[in-house]
């Protein structure tokens, strides 16, 4: 489904689990409000660039699970994973 508004935040994160089970802090760079009314996190990931390779926001990884969270609920080593990206 389509993003019909963005808006830039800061101090959020949407922490899940990898591969091997080690832990992912992301920076959410933006809410995105779909036209169903859903709000997502958008995120600067690695990698993702429109078709003619400019960087893009993109949603969290589809299938991993996770929680957004705001930067005062992370713990110390959620911070220092969110410090190395």
């Amino acid at each position: 489904m389509k993003i019909q508004s963005i808006s830039a935040c800061s101090g959020w994160f949407y922490c899940c689990k990898g591969a091997r089970g080690e832990d992912l802090v992301l920076r959410i760079a933006a809410w995105g409000v779909r036209e169903s009314g859903e709000v997502v996190g958008l995120i600067a990931a690695a990698n993702a660039t429109t078709g003619d390779g400019m960087p893009r926001l993109s949603e969290p990884p589809a299938g991993i699970k996770g929680l957004y969270l705001p930067e005062e609920k992370l713990t110390h080593g959620q911070k220092v994973k969110a410090a190395l990206r």
